[in-house]
């Protein structure tokens, strides 16, 4: 029997993410911070709701992982230009640090996953699940 794109899709995820969580742990970090450092090293100073939009979570989730990663001393949160309605949050350079680290680690475990498969198959493989990322999210906003 062939495995089918919704299993082998599921059980990849749920490995490289426990791989993920498990490096994660060892710089102090907690499930949802690793993907927002990533975001947050790129798009710094967005506020919380693109954040949950870029990162496809809740606004509830958000708001409960920027608390703790604002305790922990990775990002902060600021008022821009007087706008008081909505705070932007940007890494601190603790949270610099860390999206390193988080960054070194997403890296060796896409060697790992790649390892012996050509360069052209890996660009081919990414290519096609970003269009099937981009069937579904599509699928999602429709009515």
């Amino acid at each position: 029997m062939e495995a089918s794109l919704h299993y082998l899709l599921l059980m990849t995820q749920t490995v490289f993410h426990k791989m993920v969580l498990s490096e994660a742990a060892t710089i102090g970090l907690s499930p949802g911070q690793p993907k927002m450092l990533e975001y947050l090293k790129h798009y710094g100073g967005c506020d919380q709701r693109m954040i949950g939009d870029a990162c496809n979570i809740e606004a509830a989730t958000v708001t409960g992982i920027l608390v703790r990663m604002e305790a922990a001393g990775l990002i902060e949160r600021k008022q821009l230009e007087g706008n008081r309605r909505s705070l932007h949050v940007f890494l601190t350079e603790n949270g610099k640090a860390c999206a390193r680290q988080i960054d070194d680690t997403f890296k060796s475990i896409e060697e790992t996953a790649f390892a012996n498969i050509p360069a052209d198959e890996q660009k081919e493989f990414l290519a096609t699940l970003t269009k099937i990322y981009a069937n579904l999210t599509d699928r999602q906003r429709q009515p």
